[in-house]
């Protein structure tokens, strides 16, 4: 199995682990090497998402006030979307193993956005638009799947890469959504039927940020969620002030940001200026940590790319690491990287 490990994996041969780490046990001597395989695909996307996000930092930089964002997809995040019920994703057709997102002000900046992405990625699948479609779950953004050719001959490999492009108000929404999972352990991210949610806090919590949601489609001009189709911005309005529930959501999450332990913001970003900002922030003991790389070096992205990687590869095989939730970030101010 060593000598496989360093060759590089086929879709197909990542398809094929999928399956074996959907059916078998962990403890089986298959899965581990299933998982093997999994963690070298990944290894494969990082070129293409960092040429992914150098494209996009063109963009960024040409846009003012916009955030550029770049990760890849955790082992343990790989692993939940493989076995979650009632899907059927294959790990060689999952398109979000690399991503980068770039966040703007407004409705205008996400069509310039797009304009120029069609420059910059010829080789593109047929975008997602789920800001013009909303899910019924509330969730708002625009999906680009960028495909990025690496190596040459029958050594090449055609990799896809997401890039979401949203407005600051779909974002602080989308965030919220996430945010809201961690505080109460729900999987918020994944749209569900109201009938299949077993636990009524969870509905609750789920037609609240849907309410949110539709009040910030209405804001920006753009089509609601299609269970608020003819409601008026004054029903939503009124029932957001008269729940209880997003009174405790907000609450809720107010606590939560007051427990992390905080950076100091804008003098680390005022003495650097724009630049690469890798941001990690550890659950477990709720410290939020930024390194700083001065976009004005020549090897500021790669460095920056490398010092990524090395804190996603600290702590253990099994995924775990000091810090569990990292991303690199190009911003220019200090509200920028908090939007981050």
């Amino acid at each position: 199995m060593e000598s496989e490990v360093t060759m590089n994996v086929s879709r197909r041969k990542a398809t094929a682990a999928g399956h074996v780490l959907r059916n078998c046990p962990p403890e089986s001597q298959e899965y581990q090497d299933a998982i093997t395989v999994m963690l070298q695909w990944r290894e494969q996307h990082i070129v293409p998402t960092q040429e992914s996000f150098r494209r996009l930092l063109e963009i960024s930089k040409e846009i003012p006030g916009s955030v550029a964002t770049y990760r890849l997809k955790r082992q343990s995040s790989i692993l939940a979307k493989l076995t979650r019920r009632g899907n059927d994703f294959e790990l060689g057709a999952i398109d979000d193993i690399g991503g980068c997102r770039l966040i703007v002000d407004d409705m205008r900046q996400v069509e310039e956005a797009c304009r120029r992405m069609r420059d910059l990625f010829p080789e593109a699948k047929p975008p997602k638009n789920y800001i013009e479609r909303p899910e019924s779950s509330g969730y708002r953004s625009y999906h680009d799947v960028v495909q990025m050719r690496v190596g040459e001959g029958k050594s090449s490999l055609l990799y896809r890469v997401e890039i979401q492009i949203r407005t600051k108000l779909q974002h602080y929404w989308s965030t919220t959504v996430e945010a809201a999972g961690e505080i109460y352990n729900l999987d918020l991210k994944t749209p569900k039927p109201e009938e299949d949610c077993s636990e009524e806090k969870e509905r609750r919590i789920r037609d609240s940020l849907r309410v949110a949601s539709a009040i910030f489609a209405m804001k920006e001009g753009t089509p609601m969620p299609i269970q608020f189709k003819g409601t008026d911005e004054a029903q939503l309005v009124k029932a957001v002030r008269s729940s209880s529930d997003f009174e405790t959501l907000l609450d809720d999450l107010e606590a939560s940001d007051d427990t992390v332990f905080p950076v100091s913001w804008a003098d680390a970003v005022r003495a650097e200026g724009a630049g690469l900002y890798l941001l990690e922030f550890s659950r477990s003991e709720q410290i939020l940590n930024m390194r700083a790389f001065p976009a004005d070096a020549s090897d500021a992205l790669d460095t920056a790319v490398l010092a990524y990687q090395n804190a996603e590869n600290a702590g253990n095989n099994d995924g775990s690491a000091p810090f569990d939730n990292v991303v690199l970030v190009y911003a220019r101010n200090p509200d920028q990287l908090k939007l981050a």
